[in-house]
């Protein structure tokens, strides 16, 4: 079947404004046509903003749930004349038609109706007496519809729920993998001192201050996800220890940066997921692991466990907590109990200092630690989408379309749009939008300072800063050809000013 963007490229100008209007989509900074296909395709094929648009159309008309569902039957296309039967046709327009009447206002079928929000296509195929048009779900909008209710996972048969507002959702995003390229070029240029206890205090409130930690919950969730950061950058080989400093491990953190974006996101998801070293359970805010007896619990099968059952939810759907937490209690209780003890566990509430034991306690323990999951690591590190509740209403998660590639079978790729913008202005600031890739922030770590983190990373080239890349073989003519290269607008007097600084530096050297 065609993809998103496929379908896109046959349409007229008028219908790429249409569908960017009905489905919310942004495509005025598209430079040419290319680039506006591109740009809508990728929101079009956006998880969330496939299931509302699924949603505004049931609210519609309930017939357009059959619609889709008759095309998921039958492997996402057929025949025009067999769809339309049922479900009424296309009428073909062309562009000044279409300006004229425009019967996305006043759909005659539930065909037009789908057509006109962006959900099916129309293509023609076969030759000879076998020519003939057919309706299809593009591609790589398919893996975010709805399933029938008889095609609900055995393994985990939870209901999804409505989609929530877009107001109230909070997407899955790079915050956790911009704070990685962060650290790495903290740990560059600044002291991580260590103490018998761990990073000193001060360094730690130093590395704080650039990090993004968008939605943390207080000082506990900021603290679990700052260790998680350094657990991974350690188990990643990034760091290592000279005297009581930590430094950059080169080889590692230059292989990690040298990948693609989608790579590091993955790379960054599978060492939390390996790792038999980050007890999840232990580290539940809620609750304190005691070292007593002979208990002992296995993370990484326990992890094992939670990302099998997450994998059962249907890509881009949106799921209760309440809800899913019940079936899991129904279906799986287990999940990282393998023998069932549900009493020699010595987990007790932080709070309160009580120990939780028995299977009556499965949401103080099992519970607590799967919210904590939710909010946490499976949303830090770009799996989930989360959903804001509203007044009186459960917390609502979704697999990210990252999620559902890592976790389910058989998803696409999600469409990723990179802005790698730099601007250097009169003042020497440059300011790095967060699409820049970490290699390219690096590199400007190396010769500039940094100012702010949040919601665009901003340096400042100093004297100070130049001389300190100086000292490592960066020179000022390195640093311009660099900016040139990347920017679209450089400031002049601030490439002349890089150039100038060898033969500056160099007398004063002398």
């Amino acid at each position: 079947m065609p993809t998103a963007a496929q379908m896109l490229a046959g349409y007229p100008d008028i219908m790429l404004q249409v569908l960017a209007e009905l489905r919310g989509a942004l495509i005025d900074g598209a430079d040419t046509r290319e680039q506006a296909v591109e740009l809508l395709a990728a929101q079009l094929t956006d998880p969330t903003s496939v299931q509302m648009a699924y949603q505004e159309m049931l609210d519609y008309t309930p017939q357009a749930e059959a619609a889709i569902n008759l095309l998921l039957r039958e492997h996402g296309e057929m025949p025009e004349a067999q769809f339309s039967r049922e479900f009424g046709a296309v009428r073909q327009m062309g562009p000044a038609k279409l300006e004229r009447e425009s019967p996305w206002l006043y759909p005659e079928s539930v065909a037009e109706l789908l057509y006109y929000n962006g959900l099916i296509g129309r293509g023609f195929k076969g030759a000879g007496q076998n020519a003939h048009t057919y309706i299809y779900l593009p591609s790589d909008i398919t893996p975010w519809l709805p399933r029938p209710q008889s095609e609900l996972p055995v393994g985990l048969p939870v209901k999804p729920a409505p989609p929530p507002p877009a107001a109230r959702t909070l997407p899955a995003d790079d915050a956790f993998l911009l704070d990685a390229g962060t650290l790495i070029g903290f740990v560059y240029n600044e002291r991580l001192r260590l103490t018998a206890s761990g990073p000193h205090p001060e360094d730690i409130d130093r590395l704080v201050k650039r990090l993004q930690f968008p939605f943390a919950n207080g000082d506990a969730d900021l603290n679990l996800r700052l260790a998680l950061l350094l657990h991974l950058a350690n188990r990643l080989g990034w760091l290592r220890r000279e005297g009581d400093v930590v430094q950059l491990t080169q080889n590692p953190v230059m292989a990690f940066l040298d990948k693609t974006r989608a790579e590091q996101r993955r790379i960054l998801f599978d060492a939390w997921r390996t790792s038999p070293d980050w007890n999840d359970l232990c580290r539940t805010p809620e609750l304190e692991c005691v070292e007593a007896g002979l208990w002992q619990n296995a993370p990484l099968q326990t992890r094992e466990n939670v990302l099998r059952l997450f994998g059962y939810l249907q890509p881009g759907a949106w799921y209760a907590q309440s809800e899913l937490l019940n079936v899991i209690r129904t279906t799986e209780p287990d999940f990282q109990r393998p023998t069932g003890d549900y009493d020699t566990w010595y987990i007790r509430n932080s709070s309160t200092q009580e120990f939780l034991k028995g299977f009556e306690r499965w949401d103080a323990v099992e519970g607590a630690l799967l919210r904590f999951l939710i909010r946490g690591p499976l949303a830090w590190l770009s799996a989930l989408d989360l959903a804001e509740p509203g007044a009186g209403d459960d917390l609502l998660l979704s697999l990210s379309a990252w999620g559902a590639q890592w976790l389910t079978p058989d998803a696409p790729a999600p469409n990723e749009q990179v802005h790698n913008h730099f601007i250097v202005k009169e003042d020497f600031t440059i300011t790095l939008e967060p699409g820049v890739s970490l290699a390219d922030r690096f590199r400007v770590e190396r010769f500039a300072q940094w100012q702010q983190s949040y919601p665009t990373f901003v340096y400042q080239i100093t004297q100070r800063s130049l001389k300190r890349a100086a000292e490592r073989g960066i020179t000022g003519a390195r640093v311009a050809r660099f900016l040139r290269d990347r920017c679209r607008t450089a400031s002049p007097r601030v490439i002349a000013a890089l150039e100038r600084f060898d033969s500056v530096d160099a007398v004063r050297s002398a």
